[in-house]
């Protein structure tokens, strides 16, 4: 059989232009692609998650009622699994925030710590607080 089989993709692969290549190329890869395109997340759920139930209800029900059993298990599961991957995006949104959030806190104390040791600081003034008396200076030349 696998000696068959090699021959056969030999056909496809050496001799491509050939009648027999493009039949089997068109029945052997086409075909199946299509029908791989075709199927959806709850043909293959249904197909996973409904044999193994079917298995199961079957031993108790007819199998009618053990498809339609299945069929809500299907279900079910794909309401848990679609769940879940909203849950995941949500969380994956939010960590990315956080750390957009934590690498613009750390670049901002870099550029602060930058920004300050360029700067040139300036004497504060002191005013004596002991000489409550007296005007300060500033008071003084608009009071006249």
């Amino acid at each position: 059989m696998a000696a068959l089989l090699a021959g056969l993709v030999a056909v496809m692969l050496l001799a491509p232009d050939t009648p027999a290549a493009r039949w089997l190329h068109r029945h052997c890869v086409e075909e199946l692609l299509d029908l791989a395109s075709r199927l959806e997340r709850k043909h293959i759920l249904f197909l996973v998650v409904g044999l193994v139930s079917i298995q199961a209800f079957a031993m108790t029900l007819p199998a009618e009622l053990a498809v339609a059993m299945a069929w809500d298990v299907t279900a079910y599961v794909d309401l848990v699994i679609a769940g879940w991957t909203l849950s995941a995006f949500a969380r994956v949104r939010s960590m990315k925030a956080w750390v957009a959030m934590k690498v613009r806190g750390s670049l901002r104390r870099l550029h602060r710590r930058r920004v300050r040791a360029s700067r040139v600081r300036r004497p504060v003034e002191s005013h004596s607080a002991a000489n409550d008396d007296d005007p300060a200076p500033a008071r003084v030349a608009l009071a006249a």
